[in-house]
């Protein structure tokens, strides 16, 4: 473990505030001092990607996430994900929609039931939760999927599988859909004025081997944080105001729960300064965090030392 003291925080949902000109005057004090002080470098990955990558030996630089492996347990090149979704027909694309997509079991089991038959040439399908299904291989497909994250709201055709078997995985994709165009749980989910299930995503797919012990403690709340803390062996994720008062030294991680952008972001964004950023200003300033990385996923990282705190002219 290091010597020093380094605090990364992962700030989603805050590249369309930071990145826009017009929303410099709402950033509040202590935040905007510790962007205006630290040195900015690109980061095109999403927060699933920057997630793995902090708790993954090797860095998951593919189009795919190996989702299926940390969920399932089982070897690699055998599991995909396969999940639920919405496609929208906007003129000439086709864009995906899997969040906010309320599901009953019932529904899941019905869907399922549905899709199984048109898979069972590829393997099989299990329930792993709600919305999130895993395929079981028959044997190792020579594809590259797309992790769902990054088409999450963006049109499909980039994102198709690609590779050898491509044929018949975009075959099976239109299949899906024209099984569940008349299916009986999506005609009760039109009638109670819900989105349909009228497709699936396939991803997830590759190797991960965890780096444990990586982080002396880590903060904050999602699944898939709790997945990869528990897959690495690290000790349990610490609620955020418990560990912004004095750090030990050792790598730190924190995860910020997203601002909710459609209310008052300004106001959640003054309390977080309260009660994350001045404290962190702070013992930068007193040199006890010797390195502090801020980081916006599909926007930046800040990096930011008591030195550069220091140097005025920045």
């Amino acid at each position: 473990m290091t010597a020093k003291t380094e605090v990364t925080l992962v700030m989603p949902g805050m590249a369309a505030i930071v990145g826009q000109a017009i929303n410099q005057d709402a950033i509040p004090s202590s935040l905007s001092k510790l962007l205006g002080k630290a040195k900015l470098t690109p980061l095109e990955q999403g927060l699933s990607r920057c997630l793995f990558n902090h708790f993954s030996q090797q860095p998951q630089i593919g189009t795919d996430l190996p989702m299926a492996a940390l969920e399932s347990q089982q070897g690699a090149a055998l599991s995909l994900k396969v999940d639920p979704c919405y496609i929208h027909a906007d003129r000439d694309r086709l864009l995906l929609f899997s969040q906010d997509l309320a599901l009953t079991e019932q529904e899941s089991v019905e869907l399922i039931a549905e899709v199984q038959p048109l898979l069972e040439e590829v393997g099989i399908l299990k329930q792993h939760a709600v919305k999130s299904w895993t395929l079981q291989l028959s044997q190792p497909s020579n594809i590259d999927f797309s992790a769902l994250d990054d088409v999450e709201g963006k049109a499909v055709e980039t994102y198709l599988p690609s590779g050898q078997d491509k044929r018949q995985w975009h075959r099976l994709w239109n299949e899906i859909q024209m099984q569940l165009y008349n299916a009986d749980v999506n005609a009760r989910r039109i009638a109670n004025k819900q989105l349909p299930i009228n497709s699936v995503w396939f991803w997830g797919q590759g190797d991960f081997t965890p780096k444990g012990h990586h982080w002396a403690t880590i903060w904050g709340q999602s699944p898939l944080l709790t997945k990869l803390v528990e897959a690495s062996g690290h000790q349990a994720v610490h609620l955020l105001e418990d560990r912004l008062s004095s750090f030990t030294k050792g790598r730190h991680l924190g995860l910020l729960t997203p601002l909710n952008t459609e209310a008052d972001w300004q106001t959640q964004l003054q309390v977080l300064d309260k009660t994350v950023f001045e404290p962190l200003w702070q013992q930068l300033s007193t040199n006890r965090i010797n390195q502090l990385t801020l980081q916006i996923p599909e926007f930046g990282q800040y990096h930011l030392t008591p030195l550069r705190r220091w140097q005025f002219w920045r």
